[in-house]
């Protein structure tokens, strides 16, 4: 073995003359397969079988067989050659993977096109490589001084290009980052507007006047920006209003929903929300939450908005507040005063309960005397059985019986305006809880009972209605609370009770 391999370049010639023709088969054998496919390899396959893979053998073979120099004119330019083949092999691949990331390509669909210089950077990279390979390594030219120019240079560039060179740096940054995309409603600083285009060193934004405002991108990298279409175009605005101090908030938010959902743009899943932000005689702040799906629609959503608001505040009685009046001529001690109900009114309100009816008027005035007007909003709880048995009569609204239970509450009866509540007990046993729920905004005559006790006491025909009252509740709580158990907790809330 050692005497037929004796010298290197008979070794290298048999590895050339068993490998090579192995090499361009397997290559020409690749290739084909790779165009029947219709695969995008196939081109660079080919540039490889026919150039690189020969010229390297030419290469091998001058050098090695033949001996010639490194700075013999036939190595150069074979050598030349060679790079200038393996950097256009090396191109045509990155054309295949470039392409690949691009939207819809392979598993690049839904992402924001590459600008062209982000595709063009590795492109340029291996043409400079390939270029200093050429000229240092192939020609031997000695590029020292030249490098030492080109720095010297690009200093003085650099430093007289700071501004530019640094919205171009933030440009690459911003493309990289993506905070917004072309399409995107922005905001940044005192700036609002629809994004044109994003540059590597400005960025245009078209305000809502139409104007176009072009940003360096050094700006933008400095910035808060406010993306109001990520990470989705859905966006909610925030309407403050005021209301005059004497609309019940029930009574307001009725009136601002009722707007709300008749303002065209304003989605009803998320649905609009109305909040109380101030509580401050004589008006009453508020903020309603409007969600949209497109922020172009703002101006004109929360306009329709406003319009209506003026609009439904009188067809609800929900007055507005007029600042004038409110500010200069508003007497609060005043209203105050004439807010409350005097024991006459309240003698003659006790008498529409059916039960109350029976007593006489000297016993309807010793409760007048001691009792008090109350006010509940929707959803409070107006006796529990924490609470104390006081008398309460519904005069105006609507309530509820309710059977509190582990995962939600059930509904006894219904509870019309006039009826007694409060002082009976309404539980068949302490295992049952029980408690009064209004259903809309309540006013409620309060009896202590420290003075409807002794009343009844005195009083058969009342003390037997509140024990008849007090039972017949007790039964349809019991009733409520088999047919739960027996249902498995499926329970009708409408249908299954009459009113008592």
């Amino acid at each position: 073995m050692n005497a037929i391999f004796g010298d290197a370049a008979t070794a290298w010639a048999a590895v050339l003359i068993l490998l090579l023709p192995l090499v361009v088969i397997g290559a020409g054998e690749l290739e084909e397969r790779l165009r029947q496919r219709d695969s995008p390899l196939g081109p660079p396959v080919g540039l490889l079988r026919t150039w690189v893979v020969p010229l390297f053998v030419l290469w091998t073979v001058v050098r090695t067989l033949f001996g010639l120099p490194d700075d013999h004119p036939v190595a150069v330019l074979i050598a030349s050659a060679l790079v200038v083949a393996v950097a256009v092999t090396v191109l045509a691949l990155l054309r295949i993977v470039l392409t690949r990331l691009q939207p819809g390509a392979g598993g690049a669909s839904g992402r924001r096109p590459l600008p062209a210089l982000v595709l063009a950077l590795p492109r340029i990279g291996v043409i400079l490589f390939a270029a200093w390979l050429l000229v240092a390594g192939v020609w031997n030219v000695d590029l020292s001084a030249a490098l030492t120019a080109l720095g010297v240079t690009s200093l003085v560039i650099s430093l007289a290009l700071q501004d530019p060179l640094s919205s171009l740096a933030s440009g690459f940054l911003l493309l990289s980052d993506e905070p917004f995309q072309p399409g995107d409603w922005i905001r940044v600083d005192d700036l609002e507007g629809q994004v044109v285009d994003l540059g590597w060193r400005t960025s245009r934004i078209r305000t809502r006047s139409g104007d176009v405002v072009v940003v360096p991108n050094g700006s933008l990298a400095k910035a808060t920006i406010r993306n109001m279409s990520q990470p989705s175009s859905l966006h909610r605005l925030e309407f403050p209003v005021q209301v005059a101090f004497v609309n019940a908030p029930t009574r307001a938010k009725e009136m601002l929903l009722a707007a709300a959902r008749a303002t065209p743009g304003v989605l009803s899943d998320p649905p609009p929300v109305v909040l109380v932000t101030q509580v401050d005689d004589p008006l009453m702040g508020y903020v309603v939450h409007l969600w949209i799906e497109d922020y172009a629609l703002a101006p004109g959503v929360m306009s329709d908005f406003g319009s209506l608001v003026w609009y439904h505040s009188h067809r609800h009685g929900v007055p507005l507040p007029s600042p004038a009046q409110d500010l200069y001529l508003y007497d609060g001690a005043k209203v105050g005063e004439a807010d409350r109900v005097e024991q006459p009114e309240l003698v003659r309100r006790l008498r529409r309960s059916p039960v109350l009816d029976l007593l006489d008027d000297e016993a309807l005035e010793e409760l007048g005397d001691a009792a008090e007007l109350r006010r509940y909003a929707v959803g409070e709880v107006i006796v529990s059985d924490e609470a104390e048995g006081d008398l309460r009569v519904l005069h105006r609204g609507r309530a509820a019986l309710l059977l509190r239970g582990h995962d939600d509450d059930r509904v006894v009866l219904d509870l019309a305006e006039g009826e007694l509540f409060g002082m009976l007990d309404h539980r068949p046993s302490d295992q049952v809880a029980t408690a009064i729920v209004a259903t809309a905004d309540c006013e409620v005559i309060t009896v202590p009972a420290s003075v409807a006790l002794p009343l009844a006491s005195r009083t058969p025909r009342l003390s037997d209605a509140i024990e008849q009252l007090a039972a017949s509740r007790r039964r349809r709580v019991a009733h409520t609370v088999q047919r739960r158990v027996g249902a498995g907790d499926e329970l009708s809330r409408s249908g299954d009770v009459e009113p008592a």
